[in-house]
């Protein structure tokens, strides 16, 4: 993922969705971005893309880098990674349980090892639910780079 990927996406998001648009700290977005992309030593801290995937959850949520949708964007981002990689089992995810962990994320009722379960235990409920929650549009038009 790429700062550029991400903003990308915000503004898909808020095409979307609608709310105010722009950055509320750059310094923080792309904090956000290089986090999950850490690495010591030249090996990277996390190597397994779901675990990756709910680290940009993670940081984008807590880190509240843009002016508005920045649960939405987290969770996009998310899902974007999810999709870019393969994850994704389906489209059709559980809404009612996703807007809950997005907030519980965002609100820090749960740190990033529970942001990984949570995210692992929702993927497989995913496979049995028929809720929409993101345009297969929004995971195919955003190319999130390295």
């Amino acid at each position: 993922m790429t700062v550029e990927a991400l903003k990308a996406i915000h503004g898909e998001v808020l095409a979307a969705h609608d709310g105010a648009a722009g950055i509320r700290d750059e310094t923080l977005l792309e904090s956000a971005v290089a986090a999950p992309q850490a690495s010591m030593l030249g090996q990277p801290l996390i190597s397994d893309p779901l675990e990756i995937a709910a680290a940009y959850l993670f940081y984008i949520s807590r880190n509240h880098p843009f002016l508005d949708g920045n649960k939405r964007t987290a969770l996009a981002a998310c899902l974007v990674f999810l999709e870019n990689n393969g994850l994704l089992p389906d489209r059709k995810l559980p809404i009612n349980d996703w807007e809950k962990f997005v907030v519980d994320v965002a609100s820090s009722k749960i740190n990033r090892d529970e942001t990984t379960r949570r995210l692992r235990k929702l993927l497989k409920k995913s496979r049995r639910s028929s809720a929409l929650l993101l345009s297969s549009s929004t995971c195919r038009n955003v190319n999130v780079g390295a």
